[in-house]
C-alpha cells in the first residue's frame, strides 16, 4: 500500500490536465515574432528551451552518477520522499512562468498575455527527433518551453516510472539533449536562486526598455504638441517656392523647346535668297553654299550647308579683249572675287564691279574663285546670311580693243576712237567715210587715239569706222543724226553779220597750216577751258546760215542761197588767254581779217582767231593754259578745227566735249 500511495503520489502533478492555450499560444508566439511583442517574447522562449534542454542533459548527466552517489535513495519510498520535498519548491516556482512570459509583450505598456503553467515534465530517455509535424492551431505548448526552475524542481524518477504512465503525453518532438559539460551539479536551491535572477535581470530589461519607449513616445508627443517657430516656417515656406521655381522653370523650358522646335521646323531652304550670276551671258551654277536661316531671331539659325561639285565651271568664250562681263543679283550682295594664273600666282582680288572693268594684259588660262555672301555681319532684324561660293576657268588671248567714246554724233560734233591690248608695235590704221587726224600713241601710253571731225553737211546715217591693229580689222559703226536748222533771213546784205569769216573765205596762210599736227597732246593734264577773261556775246552762232531776200515759197520750204556760219562770231572787249597748252603756229596780222592767231594743240586740234585788236604771243611760242595771247575787238571771229574740218568751237572751249577727254 504504501508503494502504491508513493507511486500515485509521484504520478498525480503530471496527470493533472494542461490548460489549454487562449487563442492558440503557439500560433500566436509565431504570428508576434513580427511584432515588438514577439521579438521580446522569442529570447525569453530560447531562454527557456535552452534551460530545459540544460535540465535534461543534467539530469542524463547526473544518471550515472547519482547511481554511483551513497546519498541517492534506493528505494521507492525514499524517491516519494524527494517528490514530496521537491513539491513545495515546484509550487513556489510556478507563479515566475507568467512573469518571465511579459518579456514577449506588446511595446507601449501592453500587458502581455499570461502562459499557462506548465507542469512538471517528467524524465524520459532521449529520443531520436523524428520530422516535424505541420503546425496545429490548437496544439498545446510543448513541455520544452516550461520553466527552467519548474524543470529543475522535477523530481527524478525512476525510468519505469517515468516511461510507463507519461510516455505517450510527452510531445513527439523533443530536442536531443546537449552534450555533457564538466560544469558542477547544482543543487535545487542554487538552481532556483539562478532563476529567480534570470527573471530580475529579464524583468529589469523589459522595465528599461518601457522606460525607453515610453521616453521615445512621449518626446515624438511633445515634439508633435510644440508649435513650430518661424525660422522654421519661413525655411519650409522658401523651400516650398524653390521647388515651385523650379517647377516652372521646367514647365517654361519645355514649352520654350518645343517653340523653338517649331520654328526650326518652320525655317526652310526656300528662304534661302535666290543668287544668279552671269559670266559674259553665261550662268554659273555654284560649287558650294552655306546659308543660315534665322529660328529665333540672329541668336539660334538652322544651317543649310552643301559641296556641290569640286570642278570649276569652264566658260564657253575667250576673251580677246582682256575683259569680261560679271553680273550678280541681287545686286546689294557683297561679292569677292579672286584669279589666278597658271602658276597659281594671284593677278586679281576685288569686287565684281572692279573685276568688270579689269583688263588682262598677258594671255593665258586663269581659274576664278566668285564668293557671293548676303546678311553677314550686324544685323538688327532677322536676316538669312551666308554665302555661295562659284569657280570658273577661262582662257584670255588678248586681241587688241578698239572703241569710240560714243556711238551717235550730230554734225560739227568730234568723236575719239581708241585702240588698246595691241600686241605689236605697228601703228594702228583708219579708214572711214569721215575725215579723221590719224592715229597717234595716247598720252597715257596705254594704246593709240585717233578723231574724227563731223563736217555740217555730214548727211544723217550709219557710218562705218574700219580699224586694222595686229594685222586684224575690226569694224566700228557710228550714227550720225540730223542738226536742228538754224537760219536767219535778212531783208538786205546789211544786215548780215560782219566780220564774216566762211569756208571760202579762210586765208591761204591758215590752210597751209591745217595739216601740221602734233603728236604731243597739250590738253591732256588739264583739257580746255573758256580763252575769255570776260563776258562776251554771241552774235553768230556755229551753223547758223543768213539768207537775204528769200521768196516766201523758199522760206516755206527752207531752200534758197544763204551763208553758212563755220566758227562764231563774238561781241566784247576782253583779254584773250590760251584754252589749254599748245604750239603757236600763226601770229600775225593778215588781209581781210586782221590780227590773226593759230594755236596747235596736239593731235591735228586748233584754235583760231580772226579780228584782235592786239596780239601778246609771237609765232613759235608754247603756251600753257591761261598765258595772255592778246586782246578782243569789238567783234572776233573764234574757229576750232580738227584736222581741217571746221567743228562747233564753244562747246570744246568750255571743256564739253567728251572726244577731247580721250587721249
Amino acid at each position: 500500500m504504501d508503494e502504491e500511495k508513493v507511486t500515485q503520489t509521484a504520478m498525480e502533478p503530471a496527470q493533472q490536465p494542461k490548460p489549454k492555450a487562449r487563442g492558440g499560444q503557439r500560433t500566436q508566439g509565431k504570428t508576434a515574432s513580427g511584432t515588438g511583442q514577439g521579438r521580446m517574447a522569442k529570447p525569453h522562449a530560447s531562454n527557456s528551451n535552452t534551460a530545459h534542454r540544460k535540465t535534461g542533459t543534467q539530469k542524463q548527466k547526473s544518471e550515472p552518477q547519482n547511481t554511483k552517489s551513497p546519498q541517492e535513495p534506493k528505494t521507492r519510498a525514499e524517491q516519494a520522499e524527494q517528490t514530496e520535498a521537491a513539491a513545495p519548491e515546484q509550487v513556489a516556482a510556478k507563479p515566475k512562468a507568467p512573469r518571465s512570459g511579459q518579456a514577449g509583450g506588446k511595446r507601449r505598456r501592453k500587458k502581455a498575455t499570461p502562459k499557462p503553467e506548465a507542469k512538471p515534465q517528467q524524465y524520459a530517455e532521449p529520443r531520436p527527433e523524428p520530422p516535424e509535424a505541420p503546425e496545429k492551431p490548437q496544439t498545446p505548448e510543448p513541455a520544452a518551453v516550461a520553466e527552467p526552475a519548474e524543470a529543475a524542481a522535477a523530481p527524478e524518477m525512476p525510468e519505469k516510472a517515468v516511461q510507463e504512465p507519461k510516455a505517450a503525453q510527452l510531445p513527439q518532438a523533443t530536442e536531443p539533449p546537449e552534450p555533457e559539460d564538466d560544469e558542477p551539479e547544482l543543487t535545487p536551491e542554487q538552481r532556483a536562486a539562478a532563476e529567480r535572477r534570470k527573471a530580475e535581470i529579464t524583468r529589469t530589461v523589459q522595465v528599461s526598455i518601457e522606460q525607453i519607449e515610453d521616453a521615445e513616445a512621449e518626446q515624438a508627443e511633445k515634439e508633435a504638441d510644440t508649435p513650430e517657430s518661424t525660422g522654421s516656417k519661413v525655411g519650409r515656406a522658401v523651400r516650398l517656392l524653390i521647388g515651385w521655381l523650379l517647377l516652372v522653370v521646367l514647365l517654361a523650358g519645355m514649352i520654350a523647346a518645343g517653340g523653338i522646335y517649331w520654328l526650326y521646323k518652320k525655317a526652310t531652304p526656300d528662304m534661302i535668297p535666290a543668287v544668279t550670276v552671269t559670266v559674259a551671258g553665261q550662268q554659273l551654277d555654284p560649287v558650294a553654299y552655306h546659308w543660315q536661316v534665322p529660328v529665333a531671331g540672329n541668336y539660334l539659325k538652322r544651317t543649310y550647308a552643301e559641296t556641290l561639285s569640286s570642278t570649276p565651271t569652264a566658260l564657253e568664250s575667250d576673251f580677246g579683249g582682256g575683259t569680261m562681263t560679271l553680273r550678280v543679283t541681287p545686286a546689294d550682295c557683297s561679292t569677292e572675287v579672286t584669279v589666278k594664273d597658271e602658276n597659281k600666282q594671284e593677278v586679281f582680288s576685288g569686287s565684281a564691279q572692279e573685276f568688270a572693268a579689269y583688263r588682262f594684259t598677258t594671255p593665258g588660262s586663269y581659274t576664278a574663285k566668285l564668293v557671293v555672301s548676303s546678311g553677314e555681319g550686324y544685323q538688327s532684324e532677322p536676316t538669312v546670311s551666308g554665302h555661295q561660293t562659284y569657280e570658273f576657268t577661262f582662257d584670255v588671248t588678248i586681241k587688241a580693243t578698239v572703241r569710240l567714246n560714243t556711238q551717235a554724233v550730230t554734225p560739227g560734233g568730234v568723236v575719239a576712237v581708241k585702240v588698246t591690248g595691241q600686241q605689236t608695235d605697228t601703228k594702228p590704221s583708219l579708214t572711214a567715210e569721215l575725215p579723221d587726224t590719224g592715229f597717234r600713241a595716247s598720252a597715257t601710253g596705254d594704246g593709240w587715239v585717233a578723231y574724227l571731225a563731223v563736217p555740217l553737211e555730214t548727211e544723217p546715217g550709219s557710218y562705218t569706222i574700219k580699224v586694222t591693229v595686229d594685222g586684224e580689222v575690226q569694224e566700228l559703226t557710228l550714227n550720225v543724226s540730223k542738226s536742228a536748222a538754224s537760219f536767219r533771213d535778212n531783208t538786205s546784205k546789211s544786215g548780215l553779220v560782219t566780220p564774216y569769216v566762211g569756208a571760202d573765205d579762210t586765208p591761204q596762210e591758215v590752210l597751209d597750216l591745217l595739216d601740221t599736227a602734233s603728236d604731243t597732246i597739250y590738253w591732256a593734264d588739264t583739257g580746255f577751258a573758256s580763252p575769255f577773261s570776260d563776258k562776251v556775246e554771241v552774235t553768230l552762232p556755229y551753223g547758223l546760215t543768213e539768207y537775204v531776200n528769200r521768196t516766201q515759197t523758199e522760206r516755206k520750204n527752207n531752200t534758197g542761197t544763204g551763208r553758212t556760219s563755220i566758227n562764231v562770231v563774238l561781241s566784247g572787249r576782253c583779254d584773250l588767254i590760251a584754252p589749254a597748252g599748245g604750239k603757236v603756229l600763226l601770229a600775225e596780222k593778215l588781209p581781210n581779217v586782221g590780227n590773226t592767231l593759230v594755236i596747235e594743240h596736239g593731235a591735228g586740234v586748233k584754235t583760231i582767231y580772226y579780228g584782235l585788236r592786239r596780239l601778246s604771243v609771237e609765232k613759235g611760242a608754247i603756251v600753257a593754259q591761261g598765258d595772255a595771247l592778246g586782246t578782243t575787238d569789238k567783234a572776233t571771229v573764234v574757229e576750232v578745227r580738227v584736222g581741217k574740218t571746221p567743228v562747233e568751237p564753244l562747246r570744246i572751249l568750255r571743256g564739253q566735249c567728251d572726244a577731247l577727254r580721250s587721249y
